[in-house]
């Protein structure tokens, strides 16, 4: 009896187990064959879609540092500056837009790697904890770069891209300060300044330095503190003797910084500063203390 191939349909001999045509086993059902087969042809295909997403992870992390980086450098306070601020912000949308060009396009994730690393560096630098989230993804999409597409660096001229921007941040930064701050001082008058220290009688001393600060030019945040100093020349108090967000451009303020400690100041040190944490103040200016008999 003839018998034909159920899956191709070739004519068979009586006794054949096989198709010589297409190989299906003439014992087996072919529902089976079928479900097996796809399953052969649709796992890759699955795994190959999982594999492909996990090496996008260093490109989908740097895209969601960049958004990240706008968003902590709107959410910054101003006590950092504006110019802050905005660098931040700038840093984290080209370094970050760069690092993905030179690993993506270029297909450099070392030197890639090393630019969003450097992004991420330079945001920390400008707003601190402020921009630690976007620091840590763009470091992670480094890591994982190097990790999914290697170590390797093959035009070496690329290198100039990660050099030239920290090169370049640093003269913008430089310059950039060295004008704001020569603005900057010469728009803070400070006068009127009145000592009233007073022995008490009761093993302490209290009073003030006070005067006046006139802001000549628009700032983000101003703050007058006031250091007081021992015989030996140590500080032992520091206050904040008037501190004012987007202070009001051609206003005279007054500032008052109050002492009161067992120990004898004999000099005071006053301070504008233009951020919280600024190590370098806009004004200065050191007064000798004369102590009074409050009793």
């Amino acid at each position: 009896m003839v018998q034909y191939c159920r899956k191709c349909g070739n004519e068979l001999d009586d006794d054949a187990e096989f198709c010589d045509s297409c190989g299906f086993n003439l014992n087996s059902n072919l529902n089976d064959n079928q479900t097996k087969e796809s399953k052969a042809t649709t796992t890759p295909t699955i795994q190959n879609d999982k594999s492909n997403l996990v090496t996008r992870l260093p490109l989908i992390l740097a895209i969601i540092g960049i958004i990240v980086s706008i968003a902590e450098g709107l959410g910054t306070p101003m006590l950092f500056g504006l110019d802050n601020i905005i660098m931040a912000m700038a840093i984290g949308i080209i370094g970050g837009i760069m690092g993905i060009l030179l690993m993506e396009k270029f297909d450099e994730p070392l030197i890639g790697a090393v630019e969003l690393i450097a992004t991420g560096a330079l945001i920390f630098m400008f707003i601190g904890r402020f921009g630690e989230i976007s620091t840590v993804l763009f470091i992670i999409s480094a890591v994982l770069a190097l990790y999914f597409k290697g170590t390797y660096a093959n035009n070496k001229k690329l290198w100039a891209i990660p050099i030239l921007t920290v090169v370049l941040i640093f003269v913008l930064l430089i310059g950039g300060g060295a004008l704001y701050q020569m603005n900057a001082e010469n728009s803070i008058e400070v006068g009127n300044i009145t000592q009233n220290i007073k022995n008490d009688g009761y093993g302490y001393f209290d009073g003030a330095v006070s005067g006046d600060i006139y802001v000549g030019t628009n700032f983000d945040y101003l703050e007058v503190t006031v250091d007081y100093y021992d015989s030996e020349d140590k500080v032992i108090a520091s206050t904040i003797g008037w501190n004012e967000l987007h202070p009001d451009n051609g206003k005279t303020y007054k500032f008052e910084g109050t002492y009161i400690d067992q120990k004898q100041p004999v000099k005071a040190e006053i301070k504008v500063v233009d951020s919280a944490g600024s190590k370098t103040p806009l004004y200065t200016e050191n007064i000798t203390l004369t102590t009074s008999s409050g009793v």
